[in-house]
């Protein structure tokens, strides 16, 4: 029986998937880029802040198809056997293991976002659009850069560790400031259900791969 060679680390195809994250929200930030400028009022900013918040949650590289450690998806694979990360945190697929409780918390937080409403809290009325264009301008920019450096040092990473621990600070850095929750800091809104949902969501981020 031939045994089977050892793949490279990290694998490249998890490193060019995760290319391809840092492309999809560099659009993104272009999208909304271009959707601000033809906003024709606060009320459309706000939803613009609302629907640029959950695309960027849609696209949290979570999934184990950018795990560096899965073996789940590998040719004539059954189950997590080899996985180095299942040896040390438990399987994906177990109810309760840091990985299923950050995929809960992002799903909460999710909802969150879905239920928020404008207008809670001691917010200044009325709203003008321009309080809203300068916060999500901000955050185009601040989205673009860092997409940029998560490609970069994606490329750079020298072992499936970093490449984990670079993916986990770029998912952090995404949630802890979604256009949804800048917005009603800048305008003064309060949504505590919102906020509360984003520091379980960071946490559990964090306790997912704790050497990130």
């Amino acid at each position: 029986m031939i045994p089977h060679r050892r793949s490279a680390d990290p694998p490249q195809g998890v490193i060019a998937a995760l290319e391809e994250v840092a492309d999809r929200y560099r659009n993104l930030a272009g999208d909304l880029r271009e959707d601000l400028a033809a906003a024709g009022g606060a009320e459309e900013a706000l939803e613009l802040a609302e629907r640029s918040s959950l695309e960027m949650l849609e696209y949290l590289p979570l999934s184990p198809v950018y795990s560096p450690f899965c073996t789940f998806h590998h040719p004539g694979a059954v189950d997590c056997t080899g996985c180095r990360y299942a040896a040390k945190y438990g399987r994906c697929t177990e109810a309760g293991s840091p990985y299923d409780l950050a995929i809960e918390a992002h799903y909460r937080l999710v909802e969150a976002v879905r239920a928020h409403r404008w207008g809670r809290g001691p917010g200044r009325h009325p709203i003008t659009p321009e309080e809203v264009r300068r916060a999500l301008e901000d955050q185009v920019d601040r989205v673009e850069d860092l997409a940029s450096r998560f490609q970069k040092r994606v490329r750079k990473a020298r072992s499936s560790e970093e490449v984990m621990t670079i993916k986990t600070e770029f998912m952090a850095d995404l949630v802890g400031e979604l256009p949804v929750e800048v917005v009603c800091r800048r305008c003064g809104f309060s949504d505590s259900h919102l906020f509360e949902a984003r520091d379980e969501a960071l946490l559990r981020l964090s306790r997912h791969w704790p050497a990130g």
